[in-house]
């Protein structure tokens, strides 16, 4: 029992999430405390995991099932269920890194696991939105969200590619990796959460498709930022490894 305040106190609001005081790190703050004395069991220590590793499939469960049937149909019941399922599944993305930072069992499977369920979000969605507004939307209206899927998978498949090359370099060179998510980064995911939102929620299509292409146009900047940064703590590991 005397080891319970030491416990508590080193789950401070200082030290609970130094990296990211963020909304979702006071939500999951009551269940750190309770899990925290038990943190190095084993499924504790792989909640976080757990949680971004069933995301993945059921976001594809979700869009397939319920938002692109609900879409196609006009069926706002059945859409606006599967678009309320999406909204829990965006949550879940916040307070499972808040978990893991908060029990200290951030993992390179996590780190991984994690932005690849958010981009099967994102691009499941906004595949089911292009499929079904064939014959909703005005044909060039798609063309033009074709088009624009281009440099889409081009910023997101070098991302991938980024993240896969700085773990390799910080596992050779025995350094930490630098936190995952960067500013641009984040503000580009809330942008793309938007437009798939509007594209699939709005009861016009055409509006809301519109919106969509917008709010995708303007990630793209971002989605250049973003990529730009993770290359330059790539630059920034190999440099100090080489001093």
């Amino acid at each position: 029992m005397k080891q319970v305040p030491k416990l508590i106190s080193k789950i401070s609001p200082n030290s609970l999430n130094s990296a990211n005081r963020s909304v979702f790190a006071w939500a999951v703050r009551p269940v750190v405390i309770m899990l925290y004395p038990r943190r190095n069991a084993w499924w504790v220590k792989n909640l976080a995991n757990i949680i971004s590793t069933i995301r993945l499939p059921v976001s594809l469960a979700v869009v397939c099932y319920e938002v692109y049937p609900g879409y196609i149909a006009r069926d706002y019941q059945k859409l606006y269920v599967g678009l309320a399922m999406m909204l829990v599944l965006l949550l879940s993305d916040g307070l499972d890194g808040a978990l893991a930072r908060g029990l200290l069992a951030v993992s390179r499977y996590g780190k991984a696991i994690d932005p690849l369920a958010d981009k099967v979000f994102y691009l499941s969605s906004l595949i089911a939105l292009l499929l079904g507004s064939r014959t909703l939307v005005n044909s060039q209206l798609t063309i033009a969200m074709l088009t624009l899927l281009v440099p889409v998978l081009y910023y997101e498949i070098r991302l991938v590619i980024v993240a896969l090359v700085t773990e390799k370099e910080c596992r050779k060179r025995q350094t930490v990796e630098p936190v995952g998510a960067n500013t641009w980064g984040k503000t580009k995911f809330g942008l793309q959460a938007m437009a798939i939102f509007l594209g699939l929620g709005l009861p016009w299509p055409t509006l809301g498709f519109s919106c969509t292409m917008i709010l995708v146009a303007v990630s793209l900047p971002l989605a250049h930022l973003s990529l730009r940064g993770h290359q330059i703590d790539l630059e920034s590991i190999r440099l100090k490894t080489c001093a």
